[in-house]
């Protein structure tokens, strides 16, 4: 049974170590609970172990993961997907905290699962599913990423999550919420179209499911789309258009 968050139960217990403890053996899934624990705990790797039972309860919390994350490297500083992670992390929060007309907190693209039922790739009671499993297992790893767990799971194919992904960007381009990515900056300038773009996350999906992990410029130039030397220009471009609009 989860809790919700904050847990009522807990409410003046968050001090009391043995308290916490029997709320938790007593079978609840409280967040409250692991939170309070990891901030008591003396332990570097008792706070690691708090953090992640509290990061995979609430998978979208960026703030927990980031904790979590940083209680890993403090145990293993030679964790190197872990490092990769909160360097991502880190790098997604600075741009937020870019002050720029570009940014819009009031406004959001849909999700990408709500945009898969929207077109019909899978149904609500599928994405229920896969939800749940997404909050399971290791926060680190990268395969708790929704689009790759429908497609490990045999839900969508390459080209319907691909499709999804540009209505996603295409919404976020739409309502200037978030950077541009390469991709969508190469349709922007009128190097490839929309749907050569399309075709290219396809096959980038399709190749990463064989194991073959390729960038969108390279499968782009192997299927003729664009030379190499234009990718390396809109590349350069992209970079200094980006930098330059936001005032570094």
């Amino acid at each position: 049974m989860q809790c919700p968050f904050p847990c009522p139960t807990i409410a003046s217990e968050r001090d009391n170590m043995v308290k916490l403890r029997a709320h938790l053996v007593a079978g609840h899934q409280c967040l409250d609970a692991w939170l309070s624990m990891s901030r008591l705990v003396n332990d570097s790797r008792q706070r690691r172990d708090c953090l992640e039972r509290a990061a995979v309860l609430a998978p979208e919390n960026q703030d927990i993961l980031e904790a979590y994350l940083e209680s890993v490297i403090a145990v293993e500083p030679d964790n190197k997907a872990a490092q990769s992670r909160l360097n991502e992390i880190q790098t997604m929060r600075l741009l937020s905290d870019v002050k720029s007309t570009h940014f819009h907190e009031q406004q959001q693209a849909r999700l990408l699962g709500d945009i898969l039922v929207s077109i019909g790739a899978i149904s609500p009671d599928e994405l229920r599913d896969v939800l749940r499993v997404q909050n399971n297992g290791s926060p680190i790893t990268t395969d708790r990423r929704l689009g790759q767990l429908l497609l490990r799971n045999g839900l969508i194919t390459p080209s319907k999550l691909a499709h999804a992904l540009i209505v996603q960007q295409q919404e976020r381009s739409r309502l200037r919420i978030a950077p541009q990515v390469l991709g969508e900056f190469l349709v922007d300038q009128g190097y490839i179209t929309p749907q050569q773009l399309e075709l290219a996350l396809a096959e980038q999906l399709r190749l990463d499911q064989k194991g073959q992990r390729l960038s969108l410029g390279q499968i782009m130039v192997r299927l003729n789309m664009i030379s190499a030397t234009s990718v390396e220009r809109a590349a350069h471009d992209h970079q200094r258009a980006f930098w330059s609009k936001y005032g570094y």
